[in-house]
């Protein structure tokens, strides 16, 4: 059995995604970039939100020379786990529907949730994650989709480790309390 862990960015004040909706304010410079390839080397799996998963299948199967290499590969060979009640099928490789959260239980290896405030806070208010990576970017949205937005139970973290990039941005690892 692996770990499920939360790896997403944030704004300063707690959004992932500003009032439209964009995220074009997180930050993407050479060494995130290089940290992203280790992070999906060191996985076995992704799961997302089905607004996230439908965002990234638009974009991931036709990615050029903007991204890695790795991040290409990556992409398409690991599988991924969509949230959803009302997808049924996907066209992205490897991408499986699960219906629920606790589904995200039963998966073996180290499964990444990348994306999906819904999705996040089913996975903490369940007390599925058992880490939660936060990259904080230096910017306040002021409104937007927040990280967790919902009912969930207090969950102790303890900050097993950080990481400041030079665009100023953190990287936060938090690992859940048992």
């Amino acid at each position: 059995m692996g770990r499920l862990f939360l790896h997403t960015n944030v704004s300063l004040d707690g959004y992932i995604a500003d009032a439209a909706g964009d995220i074009d304010w997180r930050f993407a410079d050479d060494e995130f970039q290089g940290h992203i390839d280790e992070l999906l080397e060191s996985i076995d799996g992704m799961a997302f939100g089905r607004k996230a998963y439908e965002e990234l299948a638009g974009y991931w199967p036709t990615a050029g020379d903007e991204v890695s290499a790795t991040q290409r590969r990556r992409m398409h060979e690991l599988p991924k786990y969509v949230l959803s009640r009302t997808l049924r099928a996907t066209d992205w490789h490897n991408a499986h529907v699960i219906e629920d959260a606790p589904a995200l239980a039963g998966l073996d290896g180290d499964i990444a949730l990348f994306a999906g405030g819904g999705a996040a806070t089913s996975a903490a208010g369940l007390g599925l994650l058992d880490e939660v990576r936060l990259v904080v970017n230096p910017v306040l949205l002021g409104g937007g989709t927040r990280l967790f937005d919902g009912e969930y139970a207090k969950t102790a973290l303890t900050l097993v480790d950080d990481r400041r990039f030079a665009s100023g941005a953190l990287l936060l690892t938090y690992a859940v309390a048992r």
